[in-house]
């Protein structure tokens, strides 16, 4: 009698978890940036079969851009929860004057590590249209959030009118991101940002209106 075949059983497929592999996705291209960034170590490190990986995000690509606009998502979000945190309570001049350098010291506290984040990002999605599709979005929320915040200051007669509020919210991000430059400034202590928020805080006040005599 012939011996009966050993049917060999297949392992248990683990259910993916798409917010593990995305969060694994970032943990790698922070350590080792995109030009190191391999499916593999995702895989070895949350169980996900190569074929559901592929399936939920098409190929390495998609996956580097779920997790890129993952991580400027989850910035932006910090950033407008910020603005609206510090804003929301101002109904005069006075009140206005005195929150400035508190949110300049909120920008000062950014670590460098988030503005090299954000470059990492853009500079990943410039040619890839879909991609950037999606933190277009991202960014515009983040201008509309503060671009809200200052309209309803001008209407409170706290901020000028003469002023654009959507020209504002961008000018003072680019304050803010711009110290990527400074970043780059061998001769500058990273750290040491006394200098860098008296400008800061002297750039924001342009948008105050001129006091009365």
């Amino acid at each position: 009698m012939a011996k009966k075949k050993e049917v060999r059983k297949r392992a248990p497929r683990k259910t993916p978890n798409l917010d593990e592999v995305i969060a694994v996705a970032i943990e790698l291209l922070l350590e080792h940036g995109e030009g190191g960034f391999r499916i593999e170590d995702v895989i070895e490190r949350t169980g996900i079969s190569k074929s559901s990986l592929y399936l939920h995000f098409g190929d390495r690509d998609g996956l580097v851009a779920a997790a890129y606009v993952e991580l400027f998502t989850t910035d932006t979000n910090r950033n407008i929860s910020q603005a609206i945190l510090i804003f929301e309570d101002v109904k005069t001049i006075e009140q206005l004057e005195a929150v400035l350098p508190e949110f300049v010291r909120v920008l000062a506290r950014i670590p460098y590590t988030i503005r090299w984040n954000r470059l990492d990002v853009l500079s990943a999605a410039r040619y890839r249209p879909e991609f950037m599709t999606r933190i277009v979005e991202a960014q515009t929320r983040l201008n509309s959030a503060l671009t809200e915040a200052l309209s309803a200051q001008q209407e409170l007669g706290n901020v000028r009118k003469d002023l654009s509020a959507r020209e504002m919210a961008v000018l003072i991000q680019g304050v803010s991101f711009g110290r990527i430059f400074r970043d780059l400034d061998s001769k500058l202590d990273r750290d040491d940002l006394k200098d860098w928020s008296e400008m800061a805080l002297a750039v924001y006040r342009l948008m105050l209106p001129p006091k009365r005599d």
